[in-house]
């Protein structure tokens, strides 16, 4: 026996039983200034809510030539940072109405041209982007690419500039500095640094206040010292393994989710932090994910970093500046109990 299917409602059926015109309720539901009486108003709110009326948001696109939609493209959405901050501007943005698709590119260019090119054809209002190292260190070719994009877009974190579009990112090579000034100060002087090689991203900018930092305490840089990685925990799982061959007595590691790896080589090696090693950190995305190790690390504050990014995407989006506009945010030390002062 074949089911009855409920009807499905229209504006006119709402129309209808609310006594005004279709045209009323459309605006009605869209939020629209009209000249209906308070009262009819929630009326028509109550027979659409009651009738589990949905708004065709396909035809009210093409009406508005607005999707209400943005995208996130992000590197890897297991990287604590940066699913930390994907759910930031996710909550951002539902204040402002607009939903947000966000897209895990695996840190590969490809994926990323391939992401530019479907949310251009889905016609979202703005991208938030977060690029590829690989597409990063590729600078025509990506801008090229960006060159086609015909909403506004803005980079995250990982920026650079000639480009039309809003920036956000820290001061990563401030950070790697910070970091290593705090080791420096504690009495280290045989500091490993886990890094990303990515040529021109964050990666080089924190491993060039590392060097900045030597320098400044006439520490000579020692290639045994330094082990690349890719931001994921693998990679600072093998530096570790790299740096404990070493009569290396601390380490910088130049994020959070290497750090993972790392502390596991140290718990496998039986050393435990700090009495045995002493670790700075980048993120500070673990503190409530570790037991037993509260972390010394370079704060970058996703709150605000995210707050920011909205700030210039909406006023990108309300037509308030069309200027560029770059912000860079200053990132802080956050001391715990990672770090052993050396000779006590």
């Amino acid at each position: 026996m074949q089911e009855n299917k409920k009807k499905k409602i229209t504006i006119k059926d709402i129309a209808r039983e609310a006594g005004v015109s279709p045209a009323a309720v459309s605006l009605i539901l869209n939020k629209k200034p009209c000249r209906i009486t308070e009262e009819k108003k929630q009326l028509v709110r109550e027979v659409a809510r009651r009738e589990n009326y949905i708004v065709n948001l396909a035809a009210k696109s093409l009406a508005t030539r607005k999707s209400e939609m943005l995208a996130l493209i992000l590197p890897d959405i297991e990287n604590t940072f940066f699913s930390s901050l994907a759910k930031q501007i996710e909550n951002r943005c539902r204040q402002e109405g607009y939903s947000l698709i966000i897209a895990s590119s695996d840190d590969r260019r490809e994926n990323d041209k391939k992401f530019l090119r479907v949310l251009e054809a889905r016609g979202v209002d703005g991208i938030f982007l977060i690029l590829s190292n690989e597409l990063l260190g590729n600078r025509q070719e990506l801008k090229k690419e960006l060159s086609l994009l015909t909403m506004p877009y803005i980079m995250i974190d990982r920026t650079f500039s000639g480009t039309d579009c809003g920036r956000v990112s820290f001061d990563h090579e401030q950070g790697g500095y910070l970091a290593t000034k705090y080791l420096l100060e504690q009495g280290h002087t045989k500091i490993g640094c886990v890094y990303r090689d990515d040529k021109a991203g964050s990666g080089k900018n924190r491993l060039d206040g590392y060097l900045r930092a030597l320098r400044e305490f006439d520490i000579p840089v020692l290639e045994k010292y330094l082990a690349k990685g890719d931001y994921r925990m693998e990679s600072g799982y093998l530096a570790a393994k790299t740096l404990l061959e070493t009569d290396a007595t601390a380490a910088f590691v130049c994020n959070d989710m290497m750090t993972l790896g790392f502390l596991r080589r140290l718990h496998e090696e039986h050393k435990q932090v700090p009495r045995d090693y002493s670790i700075v950190s980048y993120d500070d995305s673990l503190q409530n994910y570790l037991f037993g190790i509260e972390l010394t690390t370079i704060v970058q504050d996703i709150k605000v970093l995210a707050k920011e990014a909205c700030q210039l995407m909406f006023g990108r989006l309300r037509k308030e500046s069309a200027e560029k506009k770059e912000v860079i945010l200053p990132p802080k030390l956050k001391v715990r109990n990672s770090v052993w002062k050396w000779g006590l």
